[in-house]
């Protein structure tokens, strides 16, 4: 988790000592997750994951991987994909 050093007014740090201890957090935390609730209220400008689509397809094996000959005669044909048939 990163670091830094950040200036709190006086009363601000007494408010999130108190808030602290009442959650039993640390410092760090107890500030993280409020700040995290304070930039989600204003708008935060991070943009929102692309949705994610799983397309999903049947292979229909043209060949059996246990037959070395077709699959010598698939490579021979060019029907592997570049570096050769799986491992």
């Amino acid at each position: 988790m990163p670091r830094t050093t950040v200036d709190i007014d006086g009363p601000v740090l007494e408010d999130l000592k108190r808030i602290q201890k009442r959650e039993g957090k640390s410092l760090g935390r107890a500030a993280s997750d409020l700040l995290a609730e304070a930039i989600s209220r204003y708008g935060s400008k991070r943009k929102k994951p692309a949705k994610f689509d799983w397309i999903s397809r049947p292979m229909k094996a043209r060949i059996g991987l246990a037959d070395k000959e077709a699959v010598r005669a698939a490579a021979d044909a060019g029907l592997l994909p570049p570096g050769g048939a799986p491992r």
